[in-house]
């Protein structure tokens, strides 16, 4: 069964099937800045912030879009990306273009790291993850590297020269992490390495990775005939892709679970829906290259999902 979220622009309205209510906040029918977001992030008062890669960090407070970039606030770069809410609801992000720079934000005031602080030439951060002890992880061009809340250490990995573009670490203290050449997992002491070649990976670019349930869910960064998603537990691999499931695209960018279970996942061609193991897409638009979500967070019962076509909301 296809879903498709008819005549979202224009109009808030409530999906019959999914007994929920879409709304579509975008250039139009707001004071949305661009319609390109590249990342959404929910703080604890219920704040979201949403990166674009030309305008800098738009915060949607009181239903109010506010743009903070280099001109108005100490967001000194064009581009916002990732975005990271922590458990203790901590802001962080990483802002480039001109300056390369992670930001962190409490809910009151703003603190900045440059290589001044990190261990590293440039800083290039692609993901954030956190560990049940509050280290905060972050993955990029330059691999991984870790803070305390105090300092900020390398993380050395069996592979050099990745570039990260996805991690996440579960309460085992396992850590997986998506490169630009396949997957790393940390597990009993030790790096485990995956490629395409020496296991069931179904392509070398990882774009996401997400500890649910005792499973590794692990996103693919495209491809024609495989690609699309491997869920891997006890060692035995299960793959989604357009020929033997419903995903709609073998692009997965993001991995979220909701409050009760439910599994979504942002793709260049819509959303995947996963209940049970059993798989849904869901398209706001018809048209090709119309659907690209790039980010989703979750807020309650409340779904906030970035795309290339505006901010939408849906609440279950």
């Amino acid at each position: 069964m296809k879903i498709i979220f008819t005549n979202l622009i224009f109009c808030l309205f409530t999906i019959s099937i999914f007994s929920q209510k879409a709304e579509l906040f975008d250039t139009n029918n707001s004071n949305l800045i661009d319609n390109d977001l590249w990342e959404v992030s929910v703080d604890k008062n219920g704040n979201k912030y949403l990166g674009t890669v030309k305008f800098g960090l738009i915060k949607l407070e009181n239903g109010e879009f506010k743009n903070l970039n280099k001109n108005n606030s100490i967001i000194k770069g064009e581009s916002v990306t990732p975005i990271f809410t922590d458990s203790k609801g901590n802001i962080w992000l990483n802002y480039s273009k001109p300056n390369s720079e992670i930001a962190k934000f409490d809910g009151k005031d703003w603190t900045i790291y440059t290589t001044k602080e990190i261990p590293v030439s440039n800083i290039s951060v692609i993901d954030f993850a956190e560990d049940k002890e509050g280290n905060i992880y972050f993955g990029g061009g330059n691999g991984v590297f870790k803070f305390n809340g105090v300092s900020w250490s390398k993380v050395k990995v069996s592979k050099k020269g990745i570039t990260v573009r996805a991690i996440d670490v579960n309460d085992n203290g396992e850590i997986a992490i998506g490169h630009n050449s396949g997957l790393l997992v940390y597990s009993n002491g030790k790096w485990n390495t995956y490629d395409d070649k020496n296991s069931e990976l179904q392509l070398s670019v990882v774009r996401a990775v997400k500890y649910i349930d005792n499973k590794l869910f692990v996103g693919y960064g495209g491809g024609f005939g495989n690609g699309g998603l491997s869920i891997i537990k006890n060692g035995k691999w299960t793959h989604f892709n357009k020929k033997n499931s419903k995903i709609p695209d073998h692009m997965v960018r993001d991995i979220e679970i909701d409050g009760n279970g439910t599994i979504w996942m942002a793709t260049n061609n819509g959303m995947i829906k996963m209940v049970d193991g059993k798989i849904e897409p869901i398209y706001f638009r018809e048209g090709r290259y119309k659907n690209t979500i790039l980010d989703i967070a979750t807020e309650g019962n409340i779904l906030w999902i970035a795309t290339n076509f505006g901010l939408i909301k849906i609440t279950q």
